[in-house]
């Protein structure tokens, strides 16, 4: 017998939400001119263990990417997520090549907090 999989109604919405934001998001190109590359490297932290639980690279396409860095915890039961948007453009502004730091989530998993942080490494290169 078949089992049709039903999506979660409220992740259905935070991803149309997302969307939007990223739509309504000023162009990464417009807002750090003379960047040519970016990549992000990704840690995933479990709780007061500090264990390394995943990692994964996203390449930016600079000439359409919104300059908006929202990443989802990877904690697949919690509705968190890290904003890394602040961070990630002054870095990019003060024409840092590399640099990295942490996210607390901000998330929920059920009725306890999340206990993810996310490691972020931003590597950059520049037009001169």
């Amino acid at each position: 017998m078949n089992t049709i999989r039903r999506r979660d109604p409220a992740a259905i919405e935070a991803s149309a939400e997302h969307r939007r934001r990223e739509d309504a998001a000023p162009r990464l190109r417009e807002e750090i001119r003379r960047l040519d590359s970016l990549r992000l490297r990704f840690d995933d932290i479990r709780g007061e263990s500090r264990m390394l639980a995943a990692s994964y690279v996203r390449p930016v396409v600079v000439a359409s990417a919104p300059a908006l860095f929202e990443i989802r915890c990877m904690e697949p039961r919690c509705n968190g997520r890290h904003d890394l948007t602040e961070a990630v453009l002054s870095g990019l502004r003060q024409a840092q090549s590399s640099f990295s730091g942490t996210s607390n989530c901000d998330g929920m998993v059920g009725d306890i907090p999340c206990d993810r942080t996310l490691g972020y490494t931003c590597e950059a290169s520049y037009r001169t």
